[in-house]
C-alpha cells in the first residue's frame, strides 16, 4: 500500500502557471510580433517590387529576409518557449513548456542546470534553466520574474529532478 502511495506520488504531474497579466503580456506580445513581421513583409514587397533603383529592391528583399528568419526561428525554432508562461513537470519524465502557439516538451535527462540570470539584479530577467542539447534553436528557458513565488517553487522542483538524477538516467 505504501509502495502504490510512493509510486503515484512520484509521477503526479506538477502545474506552474504564471499570473493572468503574465499570461496575456506574453500573447499579446507574440501576436504582435507575428503581425508586426507580417506588416515588414508587405513593405519589404513594396519596396522589393515598385522600387525604381536596385537600393530598394536590395532592401526590400532584405527585409523580407529579417522578417521570414524572424517568424522561422520563433516558431518552428522554438524560441518562442524561451520564455513560457505555464511549465508542467512530470517528475522523471520531462517538463511540459507552454508558450504562445507552442507546447515543447524537454525530457528531464536533457535538464543540464539551472541557475539565477546573471542579470536579474539590473533586468530583474528571472531564473535561467539550461539545456544539454538544442530543441530547434532553444537552448534554454527563462523563469521570468513575474512568475513570482511560482516561479521559485518551481525552480526548486526542477533543482529537486536534477539532484535525484544527476546523470539525466
Amino acid at each position: 500500500m505504501a509502495q502504490n502511495l510512493e509510486s503515484t506520488e512520484i509521477s503526479r504531474v506538477q502545474t506552474f502557471e504564471a499570473p493572468r497579466a503574465w499570461q496575456s503580456n506574453v500573447w499579446a506580445a507574440a501576436v504582435a510580433g507575428i503581425c508586426g513581421s507580417f506588416v515588414i513583409l508587405i513593405v519589404a514587397g513594396i519596396l522589393a517590387f515598385d522600387s525604381a533603383g536596385p537600393s530598394g529592391q536590395r532592401a526590400g528583399v532584405a527585409l523580407a529576409l529579417l522578417a521570414a528568419g524572424a517568424l522561422a526561428a520563433a516558431f518552428p525554432g522554438n524560441v518562442i518557449a524561451g520564455l513560457p508562461y505555464k511549465v508542467e513537470l512530470q517528475p522523471g519524465t520531462g517538463l511540459w513548456l507552454y508558450a504562445p502557439l507552442r507546447k515543447l516538451f524537454i525530457p528531464m535527462a536533457e535538464v543540464k542546470e539551472i541557475r539565477q540570470s546573471a542579470l536579474s539584479q539590473l533586468l530583474q530577467e528571472g531564473i535561467i534553466v539550461k539545456l544539454n542539447r538544442r530543441h530547434g534553436l532553444l537552448k534554454s528557458f527563462t523563469i521570468h520574474w513575474a512568475f513570482g513565488q511560482e516561479g521559485k517553487r518551481l525552480a526548486e522542483a526542477i533543482n529537486d529532478q536534477i539532484l535525484a538524477n544527476p546523470l539525466g538516467k
